[in-house]
């Protein structure tokens, strides 16, 4: 059963990220439909004694937040029942998902499997999308004309932070797998060095200046804890660079330096960001209803450019204004537990890196995003004996 539910979440993972440019509903609605159905089929095992269930404090605060949104219809405080209510299936989708993983991981073998196939799907995408940037032309994956309105960001992905987000979860993998496992070094720092080339070349600052964040502070972290010995780190360096240089010649760091050569790189998001803190200041307690940023948000704009604002660009902010502080204590109280976990494995700190780069843009609001970042807290919630990928094990 883990086998095949494994696999299914995987491919559910790959349809999200490669159908995530299509502007449609059912590019998000496929995906959900096929988590809600495993995590309805491991309930029904559970329930009848076939498998024994695993359960964790994340499920409870995740199961508060739809839980809110419920109680916000109720309430008749949102802005549009019907947003509040697509926002509830999105944020069930990433219960059902961290549900699902949760079941899936207590096996440390199903888990290696697991990541070790999101780093090859990953590196995948590090060598595919660069190649669509520079070869692409105007159609997405050389094969399909998107709609008129629809500029092709980087590869599959609609938004580069959002491929940055995605490459941030992967990369402390492969780094704590280059000092861990000595059979495969090669090849991890191989996908080190693809994750942080592309993500330069997609050109997105934040996710520079986060990627750059992990390649210093896993090796860090791992030398400190483990006393490595400086031979271990010069030569994984070195093979680093040289990999790395070669890449980044042929991607070419051109949008990446355009990006911070730009005069203000926070225009327009500081303001959005100062709508949002007034809509919070508003609604403190209820908010305005779960999906309904955008909604509300012309009614506290402080700038009008002509454009559609889709979302506050700060998820925090957002978090706050939709569902008010209840809604930013709870997670709050998921980015805590998250960022412990994450420095006590190392190889989670994507995680934690996630949440940060939700304080400039809005990285887990599509499920692209949002399937792997639940499903890697999931793999965070693991029991110590079945970590799989052990911080006590590392090879020099």
């Amino acid at each position: 059963m883990k086998t095949i539910s494994a696999s299914a979440l995987f491919l559910t993972v790959i349809a999200a990220v490669m159908c995530s440019w299509i502007q449609a509903r059912w590019p998000t609605s496929i995906p959900e439909a096929a988590v809600f159905t495993l995590a309805a089929v491991w309930a029904v095992a559970g329930i009848t004694g076939l498998v024994k269930l695993r359960f964790h404090p994340i499920l409870l605060l995740l199961a508060l937040i739809v839980v809110w949104g419920a109680i916000q219809i109720g309430a008749g405080t949102t802005a549009n029942s019907w947003r509040t209510k697509a926002a509830m299936l999105d944020w069930g989708c990433n219960l059902a998902t961290f549900f699902v993983s949760l079941q899936l991981f207590s096996s440390s073998r199903t888990r290696v499997r697991f990541l070790r196939a999101l780093i090859y799907f990953g590196m995948a995408l590090s060598i595919l999308s660069p190649l669509q940037e520079l070869y692409g032309g105007e159609k997405v994956l050389w094969l399909f004309n998107p709609s008129p309105t629809f500029i092709p960001q980087f590869g599959p992905f609609p938004y580069r932070n959002q491929y940055s987000a995605f490459i941030e979860l992967l990369l402390p993998i492969a780094l704590f797998r280059a000092f861990t496992e000595e059979r495969d070094r090669l090849l991890h720092v191989l996908a080190a060095a693809l994750f942080y080339a592309s993500v330069i070349a997609a050109g997105s600052r934040m996710g520079v200046v986060i990627a750059t964040s992990e390649m210093l502070i896993v090796p860090l972290i791992i030398f400190h804890k483990h006393r490595l010995r400086v031979r271990s780190l010069r030569n994984n360096a070195l093979l680093f660079g040289a990999i790395f240089i070669m890449l980044i010649m042929a991607a070419g760091p051109a949008e990446m330096l355009k990006k911070f050569n730009s005069p203000d790189p926070y225009a327009g998001r500081r303001e959005y960001s100062e709508s949002s803190l007034k809509m919070i200041r508003a609604r403190p307690w209820m908010g305005f209803g779960l999906g309904n940023w955008a909604t509300v948000y012309p009614g506290y704009a402080l700038f009008d450019d002509g454009l559609h604002v889709n979302q506050a660009h700060d998820d925090w902010v957002q978090w706050g204004a939709e569902g008010g502080l209840p809604l930013l204590a709870i997670m709050v109280g998921i980015a805590a537990w998250t960022f412990r976990q994450a420095f006590r494995t190392m190889w989670g700190i994507g995680a934690a890196a996630v949440f940060v780069h939700c304080l400039v843009d809005y990285p887990i609001q599509r499920i692209s995003v949002s399937l792997v970042m639940f499903l890697m807290l999931a793999a965070l919630a693991a029991p110590a004996t079945s970590q799989g990928l052990r911080s006590d094990q590392i090879a020099e």
